[in-house]
This record gives structure tokens, C-alpha cells and sequence, in this order.
């Protein structure tokens, strides 16, 4: 008895030493060799080296991509010639213009001929249509092939009111010598008697400009920024960006700024305005521009042959009258394109129909109603 409980303890004993033996060997396969954890981690830093790598590799890929993308449709590049400024916000198109900012119509000039200036804001500017498509450069063809040997200038800046074009009136006459001057106006144009730029001031019965500030010049404001910007305009992505922050966002965020604030100030207008704001203005015009002036009135887009007039146009054609300017609107004739012609003056295909500026039909509107105007003041 006592060997058979001798044998029990001793296999007993046995057994767990073999279980601890194989619980061991277990533990010994399940650590790597001496310094193989090392090793893993620093193959694991690796891979995290290479996953950011990759990453960055691939964001700037993408913004190398977008920049070709966007080049040939945003950006601006400026020599000592000029400048062009290439925009898809509205339409696509390439706007050239010369070192005086006067937009260039794709069209040969003749030297030593009479020019007819055309005047404005962002219609007259232009960034939605190509050269040849502009109201400019149409009228200067109309014209050579009626056997007229004139030359048609453009010049306009974007936000350019009422009280700028007073203020730019003695630089436009003594610069370029026009024997025509058509204004092209709209609603936004007689919003207020004082910009950011200029202000109308009354001296016994005469109204003349003088600048917002001291040292603001008239005419189209200057490009900013030195070599390093003009380097950075040509970027196609970031032009189009610091544009729509301009343009887009800080008119929703900043009171005060940009097209909607513009379109709120109109709106005001054609509910409280006064006669005697555009009278102002007209009269302005008139003493600065004398008898060459011819204003042309371009509405919102109408949509129907029962569209009214705006205020604005009611308001500039009364003040014409009285202070003997000749002035004409396009109401009509794009309620005609509208209902005969079935064609939209306004917007592109990549805007709202009938929102923004003029496009191209716009634009040949615009200087057939200029063409036909000329022949009945020969």
C-alpha cells in the first residue's frame, strides 16, 4: 500500500513538473529573441514615417493638379504692357486690357482716328465675355464696316458709381480725347453721392467730385502688391480663392462689403430714394462731361412684356431730361431678345439664368443700340 501511494505521488509530481516544463517552453516561443522588440517598434515608426509621407506626397500632387487645372481659367498676369485676368465665376473667359486699364477689344486701332469711349463698371470690365465679344469691340466692328474710321475704347473698373465716373470725367477728356462718351449704367450707379473712392459736393449750383480721401487718384484704381504678388496672382488656385473670399464669403460675414450690401443699398433706394439723389448725379455728369456724355440705361434682366421699369430708370431718364443729356434704356429691347429673339442678356451657363452681368448676346445688344444711336447724331 504504501509503495502504490509512493508511485501515485511520484507521478502526480510528474505530471505538474511536465505542465510547468510546457507552460515555459510556451512562454520562451511567445518572446522574441533578445533585442527583436526593438526591432517591431522601430519597424512600426517606420511604417508611421511612410504613411505621412505618403500623405503629403498625395496632398501636394492634388494641389499641383488643381493649380493645371484652374490655370487657364483663373489667375491674372501682369507685364509692363498690361495684365490679363482669366475668370470662370461667370462665363469663361480671358479679359486683356493695357497698362492704363483700358480693355482690349481684339480689334486693330487706327492711329490718329477719333475714338468713341465707353465708360462704366464691371459691365463695362467685362470679366464674363472674351475680347472680341464685347460691347467695345462689336461696336468697332459695326462701325469700320459702315466705312467709319473711329476707334472704340473701354474703360471700367468693378464698383465704379455714380460720383467716380464725376470724379474721373477731367482724366477721361484730357487722356483720351473722345468725341463720344457712352455711360453705361445701371440701378447700382445711383445708389448713393459719395464712395469709397469720391464724393459729390455742391459749390454754388455746380456739382463737382473730390476724393473720399486724401491721395486717391480718379480713374481705374492701380493693381496692389509688388513683384511677389504678382507672381502669386498667376496661381490659378489661389487667385480663384482670395477672389471668392472677397467676392463670396466676406460679403455673407463683414456688414458693409460687397454685392449684397450693394443689392440691399438698391433695393433701399427703390423705396426711399429721392429725385434729388440722381439729380445730383445727373447734373454731375452733365458739368463734368458737357455734350459728348450719352448715357445707356441696362435693367435687370426682365422676364416678362409686363415687367416695370426700375425706379432708378424712371429717375435717370427724368433727370436727362431736365439737364439736357441724351440718354436711352435697354428695357425694351431686352423684353424684344426675350420674347422674339428667346435669348436671356444676362448670366451664363454656369449662373443662374438672367443673374450677373451681360453676356455675350448683352454685350452685341448694347453696342447695336450704341451703333444706332451714333447714326442719329451725325
Amino acid at each position: 500500500m504504501k509503495d502504490w501511494d509512493a508511485k501515485k505521488r511520484a507521478a502526480v509530481t510528474a505530471n505538474m513538473s511536465a505542465n510547468v516544463e510546457f507552460k515555459n517552453a510556451q512562454v520562451q516561443q511567445s518572446k522574441p529573441p533578445d533585442g527583436a522588440t526593438n526591432k517591431h517598434v522601430g519597424r512600426k515608426k517606420t511604417g508611421s514615417r511612410h504613411v505621412w509621407i505618403g500623405f503629403l506626397a498625395g496632398c501636394l500632387l492634388s494641389v499641383a493638379l488643381m493649380e493645371l487645372a484652374l490655370h487657364n481659367f483663373s489667375g491674372k498676369s501682369e507685364n509692363s504692357a498690361g495684365f490679363e485676368e482669366r475668370d470662370y465665376r461667370e462665363g469663361v473667359a480671358k479679359a486683356h486690357f493695357s497698362a492704363d486699364g483700358l480693355r482690349l477689344t481684339g480689334n486693330p486701332q487706327i492711329a490718329g482716328a477719333p475714338p468713341v469711349l465707353i465708360i462704366g463698371d464691371s459691365h463695362v470690365e467685362a470679366y464674363s465675355v472674351n475680347d472680341q465679344q464685347t460691347m467695345g469691340s462689336i461696336l468697332k466692328r459695326r462701325l469700320r464696316s459702315e466705312g467709319k474710321c473711329w476707334n472704340v475704347l473701354q474703360y471700367g473698373w468693378r464698383g465704379a458709381d455714380g460720383p467716380d465716373y464725376v470724379y474721373q470725367a477731367k482724366l477721361i477728356l484730357e487722356r483720351y480725347h473722345p468725341i463720344r462718351i457712352f455711360l453705361f449704367t445701371s440701378k447700382g450707379d445711383f445708389v448713393r453721392t459719395s464712395t469709397e473712392y469720391a464724393r459729390l459736393v455742391d459749390h454754388d449750383g455746380e456739382v463737382t467730385a473730390e476724393p473720399a480721401q486724401p491721395g486717391i487718384e480718379p480713374g481705374r484704381p492701380p493693381s496692389y502688391g509688388g513683384a511677389l504678388a504678382k507672381k502669386i496672382k498667376e496661381s490659378g488656385l489661389l487667385y480663384a480663392a482670395v477672389v471668392r473670399l472677397r467676392l463670396e464669403i466676406l460679403p455673407n460675414v463683414l456688414p458693409g462689403r460687397g454685392s449684397k450690401m450693394a443689392d440691399a443699398d438698391a433695393q433701399t433706394m427703390s423705396a426711399h430714394s429721392t429725385q434729388e439723389t440722381v439729380n445730383e448725379i445727373v447734373r454731375g455728369l452733365k458739368q463734368g462731361y458737357g455734350d459728348k456724355l450719352l448715357m445707356l440705361y441696362a435693367p435687370d434682366q426682365p422676364y416678362s412684356a409686363s415687367a416695370p421699369s426700375e425706379p432708378q430708370e424712371s429717375a435717370m431718364l427724368s433727370a436727362c431730361r431736365e439737364y439736357g443729356i441724351s440718354c436711352r434704356s435697354l428695357h425694351a429691347r431686352m423684353i424684344e431678345d426675350l420674347l422674339v429673339n428667346h435669348v436671356l442678356d444676362r448670366g451664363e451657363a454656369n449662373t443662374a439664368p438672367g443673374w450677373g452681368h451681360f453676356n455675350a448676346h448683352g454685350h452685341e445688344l448694347a453696342a447695336e443700340e450704341m451703333d444706332r444711336w451714333l447714326k442719329t447724331l451725325q
